[in-house]
Formats: C-alpha cells, sequence, structure tokens
C-alpha cells in the first residue's frame, strides 16, 4: 500500500508528506497541523479534531474543541441585552495542544518534541514570539500554557482583568476527548463521523482539513481553523479566536469546560478492520452539509473522484486507499 497525505492547505499538504517519511499517519497529519499552527496566529489557540483507524488501531476520535473557560470563578452578573460584549469575553480554553499530543501518545510514533521541530523553524520566520512558545510546548507538553509566563499572557487578553472568563483553573485542567467508536456501530455504510456531531451548527468557513494514510494502511484526517478574528496576544504570537459564549444576564450560562461548537466536516470509513477512505470538506460555511452531500455522492457514484467533483461548495479532501493504489485528491 502506497502512502498519501493531502491538505486544503497546501505548505500543510507538504508537512504532511514530509512527516510521512518519518512516522506514520496520525505523525502526517499532527505535523501538518503543527505547522498551521507555526504559519498562522490564530490555530493554536483554535479548535482541532481528528479521526484515526485502520492498521490493527481501531477507530478513535480526538476532541480537542476549545473549551467553555470560567472554572474556579463566581459567575459573573453577565451582559444586559443591547450593552456591548468585550471580545475578551468571546475566548475560550484552547485544547489543540493537549489534543495533538494524546494523538501522538495513543498512535503516533514520533514524540511532541520531534514533530514539533518542522513547526518551530517555521514559525521563526513568522514570529519569534510565537516559535519561542512552540519550542516550550515541545520540550514540556501542553502544561506550558498554564505556566506562569505564558498563563499570564493569556489572562491580560481574555482574563478578568479584561471582561473575559478565561481562569488559571482552565488552563492547568483542561483535557482532550479521546474517544473509541466501533466498527459495528457504524451501520452498513460503515462511515465514522465525529461522535460528538450535531452538538451545535458551525460555521466552517475558516475551517481546513489534512488527510493521511501510511504504508501500513493506517488513515487519519483532521480539521482545525485559521481564524480571521480574535484578541491578538503579541507578546505570545498568538490570536486568541472567538469561541466561548459570554455570559449574559438572564440567560442560562454555559458550564465551564463544556467544548464549544466546531464545523467538523471530516470522515472515514471501516470496513471488515479496514479503513479505505478519508474524506473532508474545507473552507465552506456550510461544511457539515457539504460533507454529507459528498458522502451521498460517494455511495452512487462510480469512481471516487466524479463524487469529490460534485461538490462545489469549499474544497474537498480525500484520499482513497487499496490493495492497489492511493488516490488523493484536493
Amino acid at each position: 500500500m502506497r502512502k498519501a497525505a493531502s491538505a486544503s492547505q497546501g505548505h500543510v499538504a507538504q508537512a504532511a508528506r514530509e512527516a510521512l517519511g518519518r512516522g506514520n499517519a496520525v505523525d502526517a497529519v499532527v505535523e501538518g497541523v503543527l505547522l498551521a499552527a507555526a504559519d498562522a496566529p490564530g490555530v493554536l489557540l483554535g479548535p482541532v479534531q481528528m479521526l484515526v483507524g485502520g492498521a490493527g488501531a481501531g477507530l478513535i476520535a480526538v476532541d480537542g474543541r476549545v473549551r467553555q473557560p470560567g472554572r474556579g470563578a463566581p459567575r459573573p452578573r453577565g451582559f444586559v441585552a443591547g450593552e456591548d460584549v468585550p471580545d475578551a469575553a468571546r475566548v475560550g480554553v484552547p485544547a489543540l495542544p493537549a489534543a495533538l499530543a494524546t494523538a501522538l501518545a495513543s498512535h503516533g510514533t514520533r514524540s511532541l518534541l520531534r514533530a514539533m521541530a518542522p513547526a518551530v523553524s517555521w514559525a521563526r520566520s513568522r514570529s519569534t514570539e510565537r516559535a519561542a512558545l512552540l519550542a516550550s510546548i515541545a520540550r514540556r507538553g501542553a502544561p506550558v500554557l498554564a505556566e506562569d509566563a505564558v498563563c499570564s499572557e493569556l489572562l491580560a487578553a481574555a482574563g478578568r482583568g479584561a471582561q473575559g472568563l478565561l481562569t488559571p483553573e482552565d488552563l492547568a485542567e483542561v483535557r482532550p476527548g479521546l474517544v473509541r467508536c466501533p466498527e459495528k456501530s457504524l451501520g452498513p455504510t460503515g462511515v465514522l463521523l465525529v461522535p460528538w456531531l450535531g452538538s451545535g451548527a458551525a460555521d466552517g468557513a475558516c475551517t481546513h482539513v489534512v488527510a493521511a494514510v501510511d504504508g501500513r494502511g493506517l488513515v487519519a484526517v483532521g480539521c482545525y481553523e485559521v481564524p480571521a478574528e480574535g484578541v491578538p496576544v503579541p507578546s505570545l504570537g498568538l490570536v486568541a479566536p472567538f469561541a466561548a459564549a459570554p455570559v449574559l444576564r438572564g440567560k442560562a450560562r454555559v458550564a465551564p469546560g463544556e467544548p464549544r461548537a466546531a464545523a467538523s466536516p471530516i470522515a472515514i470509513r471501516a470496513r471488515k478492520g479496514v479503513v479505505d477512505l478519508a474524506v473532508a470538506v474545507a473552507a465552506a460555511s456550510n461544511a457539515d452539509e457539504a460533507l454529507a452531500s459528498l458522502l451521498d455522492a460517494i455511495a452512487i457514484a462510480p469512481a471516487f473522484a466524479a463524487a469529490v467533483a460534485t461538490v462545489n461548495v469549499g474544497r474537498a479532501v480525500g484520499i482513497s486507499s487499496s490493495r492497489e493504489a492511493v488516490t488523493v485528491l484536493g
């Protein structure tokens, strides 16, 4: 079986392909997302989601969506109708670094230190502050975000003093989700979507995707966001995207720690323990609907390429694997 990778961003696709020469499909997707985080300031503090399957690994889903902030803090009075809501009140708790580390630990072959190396090198020409933070995460892991030097900067941007909800407890206690999905639960189509699909409508216009298959038949696909807006954290070279729900007076409060809705237009298909397809749709405001249409087309199309051609919204990325060949479209 040949190995291949594709992505909706060219530099991410190249990073994933190079990573396949050093590791497996999970390593490739993780390194692709890390390079995206090195390139754009809003990626690291935003969401990431992954599906992995094949090669005896079973089927797993990794939930790195942004969490609602506010742990350990009393409920704010809330903003009243018509009152301007400060941007800081819309900043959530990032789970992306922890989610990628979890994916590597569960099904990857490379350490976070090695997987991060290309991203650190890429970031040095774009933001010395971001490069330094990525290097710290590479050495000490995701808990770096809760350490004083980083935590204080994030709180200055989105904590109580800025009229935000972020707390030190949020950063210290955030945990990604890792869900194992039995193949028998997938139904006759064998298609696995993220288990939390439908937890809230989300705009996928800034969502990007990356997929990979390695020589052993392990398949991974992930999605992340490159937001156009957010709260700048210049001392870290980052932008904190808008993901949290501000507290509104007279409205039920979203519980701290709750995952925030994010577009999740990724899928893999499993048949008798073999994953033969990974598909995703990027840069579409109705990305989840576009993915559903693509999967419907795949079910009836004579060829995978013909099905991908039917998607006229956003950008479709797919890897179709068999004993004979791997086709990459993206």
